[in-house]
């Protein structure tokens, strides 16, 4: 029998004690119908109004007064049960509410599921569940349940100001029959416009606590007039306290969850980073004992390419491929390590010396390709070029930059030894150039000694100087030039003199001074003459590039290489010729132009330059000479008068005039007794 059933039972023998004692048998039939009144509200669970009603209706029948608090007492248990059921209900929602808190795989499902049974529960038109920002420290709206406009969903208050501001404020639960009429409140003009457009008008609200901070607000409202009672403020705050927890849970597992992640990235950056030093040790093993063994250059970039997964090219100064090495599954990336040579450019004015630094890609799917200069000291020898299928890591870029060194030292102590031997045979070469002639047994018993050098095998004789460039760092270039082909850099007479074997003149004065010039980044002027295939033969050529190379600088070809045949004219006329034989040819041609010249201090020598540079073309000369036309016209008459003829104008007789000048521009700079042969 269910407890409804019981308090009927045990009301209706309550009554029926009563009416037995108090009622006639007149009365027996209005008893009647008050127990049949009775028993149909216990039945229809009418509420307290209905019980209340039947008492006053019995007792202006002038019933008894007992039967009167009978009745009373029947609607008295009638609101017990109902509580009883109510309260019921309520503890099933919570129950089901705390059920829910077991899983948070879904925080705002769970958030959305506790609004709505407060608005079952409290059977209001709506409920929200609002929250502190805790940045601007306001209250914004994060789930609606019920709300018929937008414009209620997006209200943000800040403490103090209406229903939910005031309830952060004070942290206590609040609750307002009729919003607009509540005088207490200070109100927000837009929240009020959101709460008027969606017809909002009783509020109760209660804080969402983690403890001692207010974190949010629970509302339940309705679009009327209602008195929120105590039993639903207690109701409500008891579902806040359910969504402070699985809010606070939640946060608690982020953060759980954030650590777990921190430490699983930092344990495998530690990982990585101990990879990196397990490489950088070996890198460290590998590239010593290269040092110390004094190990060939192409060795570095096969041990780098090992050691770092990629592809590996080692670049002289000039960008010019001295080794290149992949490793294995990385033969791909060689292919576009030469134009990332070609865009090496220079480093930012901050670069650390010897820093490597990532080159622009050409492609955004290009391989990354990283560049270190080799460095010692002031000078720089070249780079490395890296590039690899993956990004490359802080400590691998230190290894890089230790290959770097290593390369820079190898090349270092092999430019100490080629530096010795240079000098060692450099002595020999001294001498043998040396003004006075040398002791031949002499030259030919330290010829023997020396392995380095056989003059035996054909020798051309290069006479080199430098435009801006220091003459030191002429001989270093030229001897790191000299070095792999099996040649000799010394210094002689206040220039470099450069032997190389297995090649002839013309090729030597079209290759070497360009291939000097990117080396030092200055212009070289090379004099050229060879082969020889004796001690003897390379004196005699080491006179020819000399004289070459005065000529060059005489006629302003700085910055050339050029043999006697390269001379022109010029070239022929001094092969062979003897030094009377020069000063009679400009005495014939010229001489008597010469002493007009200083006996009137006219300019006839500078006027035929002038012409002849013209192309012959007086009026072109007087524009070069920036003179009239007929100033340059009278001047070649004077010439003729001069000469007493004008076989000069006439072709062969200006090829001898030209000459003549020319020879005589030369003797400017160089003294007649080192032109033509003794």
């Amino acid at each position: 029998m269910g407890a409804r059933t019981l308090a009927a039972a045990a009301v209706q023998r309550r009554l029926w004690k009563v009416l037995a004692g108090v009622l006639t048998d007149g009365d027996a039939m209005a008893a009647d119908r008050a127990m049949a009144s009775l028993l149909q509200l216990l039945a229809e669970e009418a509420p307290p109004e209905s019980f209340d009603q039947l008492s006053e209706s019995v007792a202006a029948g002038g019933a008894d007064r007992d039967l009167v608090l009978a009745l009373a007492q029947a609607g008295h248990i009638r609101e017990q049960l109902a509580h009883r059921k109510r309260r019921e209900k309520e503890t099933h929602a919570l129950y089901e509410t705390a059920r829910d808190l077991s899983s948070l795989r879904d925080v705002d499902g769970v958030l959305e599921a506790i609004v709505a049974r407060a608005r079952q529960l409290l059977g209001t038109d709506a409920t929200y569940l609002a929250m502190v920002d805790p940045n601007a420290g306001d209250v914004y709206m994060r789930i609606t349940l019920g709300t018929v406009t937008r414009a209620i969903e997006s209200v943000r208050q800040n403490p103090g100001q209406g229903v939910g501001g005031r309830i952060v404020q004070t942290g206590r639960p609040y609750a307002t029959s009729n919003y607009l009429a509540d005088l207490s409140l200070d109100r927000n003009p837009d929240v009020t416009d959101a709460v008027i457009e969606d017809g909002i008008v009783g509020i109760a609200g209660v804080p969402l606590r983690v403890g001692e901070d207010v974190i949010g607000v629970l509302f339940g409202a309705n679009r009327y007039e209602r008195a929120f009672e105590p039993a639903e403020v207690a109701l409500l705050s008891s579902l806040a306290d359910h969504a402070s927890i699985l809010i606070e849970n939640a946060r608690l597992f982020a953060r759980a969850e954030a650590t777990a992640q921190q430490l699983t990235e930092a344990n495998d950056q530690l990982s990585v980073h101990g990879q990196a030093l397990e490489r950088g040790i070996s890198a460290h093993e590998q590239l010593m004992p290269m040092a110390l063994r004094r190990a060939d250059l192409p060795e570095l970039p096969e041990a780098v390419a090992g050691m770092l997964d990629g592809a590996v090219s080692a670049l002289d100064e000039n960008g010019q491929v001295l080794a290149t090495a992949a490793a294995p599954g990385s033969e791909d990336l060689l292919e576009p390590l030469p134009g990332a040579g070609r865009r090496l450019g220079t480093p930012g004015p901050h670069a650390r010396p010897g820093t490597a630094r990532r080159l622009e890609p050409l492609a955004g799917d290009a391989p990354e390709v990283w560049a270190v200069p080799v460095q010692a000291g002031s000078d720089t020898f070249g780079h490395l070029l890296l590039a690899g299928h993956a990004a490359l890591l802080e400590a691998d870029v230190r290894i890089l930059e230790r290959a770097a060194q290593t390369a820079a030292l190898l090349l270092l102590m092999e430019r100490q030894v080629s530096t010795a031997e240079q000098q060692v045979r450099g002595e020999l070469i001294h001498d043998l150039l040396a003004e006075r002639e040398p002791d031949w047994t002499s030259i030919q018993r330290r010829t023997k000694r020396s392995v380095a050098i056989d003059f035996t095998v054909p020798h051309t004789v290069l006479v080199l100087s430098g435009t801006g460039v220091t003459r030191r760092r002429l001989l270093r270039a030229a001897a790191d030039y000299a070095a792999p082909r099996h040649g000799l850099a010394t210094e002689h007479a206040a220039h470099v003199v450069l032997l190389l074997p297995g090649i002839d003149a013309d090729d030597a004065a079209r290759t070497v001074p360009p291939h000097l010039n990117r080396m030092i980044g200055a212009q070289v002027t090379a004099g050229v003459a060879g082969p020889g295939t004796s001690a003897a033969a390379v004196r005699a050529l080491h006179r020819d590039a000399e004289r070459c190379h005065r000529l060059l600088l005489a006629l302003g070809r700085a910055g050339q290489g050029a043999c006697r045949e390269d001379l022109g004219v010029l070239g022929l006329v001094l092969d062979g010729t003897s030094r009377g034989q020069v000063q009679r040819l400009i005495a014939d041609t010229i001489g008597e132009i010469l002493r007009y010249d200083a006996q009137h201090g006219s300019l006839l020598r500078e006027t035929l330059d002038g012409y002849f540079a013209a192309g012959q073309n007086p009026r072109r000369a007087a524009h070069a000479l920036q003179v009239h036309p007929n100033t340059v016209y009278q001047r070649l008459e004077r010439v003729d008068q001069v000469l007493g003829h004008k076989r000069w104008r006439e072709p062969q007789g200006a090829l001898t005039m030209q000459t003549a000048l020319q020879l005589h521009r030369v003797l400017d700079h160089i003294q007649v007794e080192d032109l033509g042969a003794p």
